[in-house]
């Protein structure tokens, strides 16, 4: 599911700098007629490319999207190892401490790539926000910190926050019970986003993840069902991976879908399709497993997700710049190719990282 989700974030980003406003943004199903309209194909193998090129462009937009599915995944894998080690859990102190060495290293890693490397023009200063970046700071101050240098890094302190917070909510969900924690958790996020943009009118950063809160919907969603699967592995899988879960998860989708409008609806939006998406993708990763080529890939960048995500971004950026004017099928083929070739480089970079962490830290 991470691998799905890390290749679908970065052809977004890549996307996104080659588009250029050739397609409607967002490209749904009520406006595709408008854009099949505007193509002016004059044969059904002019149409059909056209229709394609629509498919893959309404695709590639909805790749943030994604960002919800990896909240789920975080909470999930955090609470499932928990669960897995107790009682032998160390404390809480070795935890901070394992996740201060999964996260920074690489974190700092990538910030040094980023200073050297070619092909990557800055649009921000190299001041004293980047020793502010270093720090984990990626949401104070809201305007300033947090698209600073790499956009996509906004991700890693709201990791951090959720981090920090996290054995406070581990807490509740054993004291709560699942149901319970996930609807108080949901209830928060909810208030969260609605005291913030429609009543104190914040930066819309804020909903979007410099505050915790607003998103710990997801993250309790897949805290909640790491707290299921303990309990119950085999009937939780089973419902899980069943059609009816799938057209649950397909309606929970449309339904976030349509709630994003400038009211109050807008406070379930992330939630909703974070939690419909996560659903559809673990269906579709047992889809992507049973191919020959792609399944033992996808498991192998979800295992290194982290350093792709941290090391994408420019890359793409800049390759999708210079596709630009090329037919969709082009850039798929070169998107691919590039994507390959940035996650290899990052999974050896990860890899290298860890290696040396556990001949200082075993």
């Amino acid at each position: 599911m991470k691998g799905i989700c890390i290749i679908w974030i970065a052809f977004f980003h890549c996307f996104s700098a080659y588009d250029m406003g050739q397609y409607p943004w967002p490209l749904s199903f009520a406006r595709f007629p408008e854009y099949l309209g505007s193509c002016a194909a004059q044969s059904i193998t002019g149409w059909l490319n056209c229709i394609m090129d629509g498919v893959f462009a309404s695709l590639f937009q909805r790749g943030p999207q994604a960002v919800g599915v990896f909240l789920a995944l975080s909470g999930f894998s955090l609470t499932r190892s928990l669960l897995k080690s107790a009682p032998a859990q160390p404390g809480w102190t070795a935890w901070y401490g394992r996740r201060f060495l999964r996260l920074f290293p690489l974190y700092w890693a990538a910030h040094l790539i980023f200073l050297v490397s070619p092909f990557i023009k800055p649009t921000d200063a190299i001041d004293y926000r980047f020793f502010l970046s270093l720090l984990g700071d990626r949401f104070w101050p809201v305007d300033t910190m947090f698209f600073y240098l790499n956009p996509s890094w906004w991700f890693f302190g709201l990791l951090l926050q959720l981090y920090i917070v996290f054995p406070l909510l581990y807490r509740l969900l054993q004291r709560l019970g699942p149901a319970i924690f996930f609807v108080l958790a949901a209830g928060v996020a909810i208030l969260s986003r609605y005291l913030l943009f429609a009543v104190f009118e914040a930066h819309g950063n804020y909903v979007m993840g410099a505050f915790f809160g607003c998103r710990l919907w997801e993250f309790a969603a897949g805290m909640s069902l790491a707290a299921l699967f303990s309990r119950q592995p085999l009937k939780a899988e089973k419902l899980l991976f069943s059609w009816p879960m799938l057209a649950a998860g397909i309606l929970i989708y449309g339904l976030g879908g349509a709630s994003y409008q400038p009211c109050f609806t807008y406070a379930f939006t992330d939630g909703l399709i974070g939690t419909g998406l996560f659903i559809i993708v673990a269906q579709a990763s047992r889809l992507f497993e049973r191919m020959a080529i792609i399944g033992p890939l996808l498991p192998l960048a979800g295992a290194y997700s982290f350093g792709i995500y941290l090391l994408h971004q420019p890359y793409v950026i800049y390759f999708g710049e210079r596709l630009r004017g090329q037919p969709m099928t082009t850039f798929v083929f070169a998107a691919v190719g590039l994507i390959m070739i940035i996650a290899t480089l990052a999974i050896l970079i990860e890899g290298g990282i860890k290696k040396a962490l556990n001949r200082i830290v075993p």
